[in-house]
């Protein structure tokens, strides 16, 4: 037996230096009554092999409790190259090659529980974003297509969990394949952007071609890190179709006739989906609200077509200096609101400073007259708040305190 060759002080003295370890190293709390759990799971295994077994719900056990899977393994990996440092000197290389075959399943059998609990809770989380997404304003033909798509995702990750053999058909042949390849580019205008799903697309029916080799060949270690690349995969393709489909959305809403922005009524629909993917994803959205300084003294002094020459002006700086990602709306008379998906409050406060400054360097030029134009700008990022009137209500008293404060500047 293994457990021959260790004694209880060695043993003691290796789980020792693993608490030393982990508090030094673990970001991920695995408390010492899991040390002291894994040392006599182990001693157990050393004295007869078959108790190896238990090791699978070990794995189940540690990603209910959250502890992260590279630091776990790291944790098998640190004790094994500590028990075959502390074998006797004069002992025959072949127990320490035992013990390495050991440490190897163990490893394995653990990946394999902590696995099947992760993909279970995968599973859960797919099944709730689909009937989430069902339940969205979606063009229906992209709807349809990205249904395909999870539910292939949702069965490949039952079959793993359940230990059938899954058949993946090449990315061609699958529904939302053979789509993306007769139809989608007619709704997915953005060549790149085309280009991009096609090949993220091929990559997932790779990845899951590689995962079904793991699975018959048992090496869950290996398999688990697959299928977080075929998460991270598909939740990129969810996060294009779903830009696509925001894209499409804001073409079924009329645009403000003077500047060519859009309009307040488009504005709830369009936050709506970057809030679904904010909830999925984590990334921050944020908004500005912006208002020309002295609006009304321009209508005063130049005439109301000045005025209107003023809001498109403004209207054409804005559009200029934004990303593609982003939507500006015309929420009232010289009023604007600036949608901003995947960005923090400090990133926004940039982008309005940004807007500002453009501004102020930029008159406008109506009627051979030299115009000077500034506005004013309150920033807020949604994390709190419970919708979106909220969060304009926020960013609406960071305006108003700008404008307290002397106008022509950013408040956040």
């Amino acid at each position: 037996m293994l457990i021959n060759y260790f004694t209880n002080e060695k043993i003691d003295i290796i789980f020792d230096r693993l608490s030393t370890h982990i508090e030094r190293n673990f970001k991920s709390s695995i408390c010492k009554d899991s040390i002291v759990h894994i040392k006599y799971l182990l001693i157990d295994t050393f004295k007869d092999r078959s108790n190896i077994k238990t090791f699978y719900d070990e794995g189940i056990s540690f990603h209910q409790r959250g502890a992260l899977f590279i630091e776990s393994i790291s944790f098998f990996d640190f004790l094994r190259k500590n028990f075959i440092a502390h074998l006797p000197n004069n002992i025959d290389l072949r127990e320490a090659k035992r013990i390495e075959r050991l440490f190897e399943d163990v490893v394995q059998l653990f990946s394999k529980g902590y696995l099947n609990s992760y993909t279970k809770e995968l599973i859960r989380k797919l099944e709730l974003f689909i009937n989430n997404i069902k339940s969205r304003d979606y063009n229906e033909t992209l709807l349809h297509n990205l249904l395909y798509h999870f539910e292939y995702f949702r069965d490949f990750l039952t079959a793993i969990t359940e230990g059938k053999d899954f058949k993946n058909v090449k990315h061609t042949e699958c529904d939302f394949g053979k789509w993306l390849n007769e139809s989608g580019k007619n709704i997915i205008e953005d060549e790149l952007i085309y280009n991009s799903i096609k090949l993220f697309h091929k990559n997932f029916h790779n990845l899951v071609s590689i995962a079904t080799d793991y699975l018959k060949n048992r090496l869950y270690k290996e398999l688990f890190f697959i299928i977080r690349e075929v998460e991270a995969n598909s939740l990129w393709l969810s996060n294009e179709i779903s830009y696509i489909n925001t894209k499409i959305l804001t073409l079924e809403f009329s645009k403000d006739f003077l500047t060519g922005l859009l309009t307040r009524r488009a504005l709830q629909q369009i936050f709506n989906k970057y809030l679904e993917i904010m909830e999925f994803t984590g990334q921050p959205i944020s908004i500005i609200i912006a208002d020309i300084d002295f609006f009304k003294k321009i209508n005063d002094t130049y005439g109301h077509l000045a005025g209107d020459a003023a809001l498109k002006h403004f209207a054409n700086i804005i559009r200029e200096n934004l990303r593609k990602s982003d939507y500006v709306f015309r929420i009232g008379g010289e009023e604007f609101l600036i949608l901003l998906p995947n960005t923090s409050i400090e990133e926004a406060v940039k982008i309005a400073e940004n807007l500002r400054r453009k501004l102020e360097e930029t008159p406008l030029i109506y009627e051979g007259k030299e115009i000077k134009l500034t506005a004013s700008f309150g920033v807020a990022e949604f994390k709190d708040h419970n919708n979106l009137n909220s969060l304009i209500k926020e960013a609406d008293e960071k305006l108003y305190q700008a404008k307290r404060e002397g106008r022509n500047r950013v408040v956040a």
